[in-house]
């Protein structure tokens, strides 16, 4: 029986239009239209800021030491989410890049594929994920909705991505933790089987 919910099927609907539109028509007059409206130099530095700090890489090694921190504390079904959102996360987001090879807005000022946008994944990816195993939520949930609405932007800002780039991205982010809250247990389960329950809990 199928458990994921009708909006995940929305999402990849809207990302596998995206992704079409990001191989068929890479530099297409919409795009490049937003793009050259909001590359305002006069926010350059504060985009910056905002891209370095929520870097994707960051974000990554973040969820991976945190997935490690809940393992030593014995929130083993909690690991298993927020580990396996990261790997599937970063491997998704490196074979859709691979696969799509979108040049960015200004290739000249930002090396690497366009489609779909690594930051705007991975911030989606880790504050939805980080919203799904901690308890208080109030003012996580503040910060969340600032960097998922600001990350993107910024990275217009910049000149690396197109809209579509980032609304792919932040779409792929969300529909990674859609499906690991409906498949994480089957996954800790899986591993508990294979490596016995004894050791898995003793793992630290």
């Amino acid at each position: 029986m199928n458990r994921l919910k009708i909006t995940f099927y929305l999402k990849l609907l809207i990302l596998i239009l995206l992704a079409f539109v990001a191989i068929k028509f890479p530099n297409n007059d919409i795009d490049r239209i937003i793009a050259d409206l909001i590359e305002i130099k006069s926010l350059a530095i504060l985009a910056k800021i905002i891209s370095l700090v929520f870097n994707d890489k960051l974000l990554l090694l973040i969820m991976v030491l945190l997935s490690v921190f809940l393992v030593w504390i014995k929130e083993l079904k909690k690991a298993v989410f927020i580990f396996f959102s990261a790997g599937i996360g970063g491997f998704l987001l490196f074979a859709i890049k691979y696969s799509v090879q979108r040049v960015r807005p200004l290739p000249d000022v930002h090396d690497g594929f366009s489609f779909p946008s690594g930051h705007s994944t991975f911030v989606a990816l880790f504050f939805l994920a980080l919203l799904f195993v901690i308890n208080k939520k109030e003012i996580l949930s503040a910060i969340a909705t600032f960097a998922i609405i600001a990350v993107p932007i910024s990275r217009m800002v910049l000149g690396a991505h197109f809209l579509t780039d980032v609304v792919a991205g932040v779409l792929l982010g969300s529909m990674v933790v859609d499906v690991m809250k409906v498949y994480y247990i089957d996954i800790y389960d899986f591993i508990v089987k294979k490596l016995g329950k004894n050791k898995w809990i003793n793992l630290n």
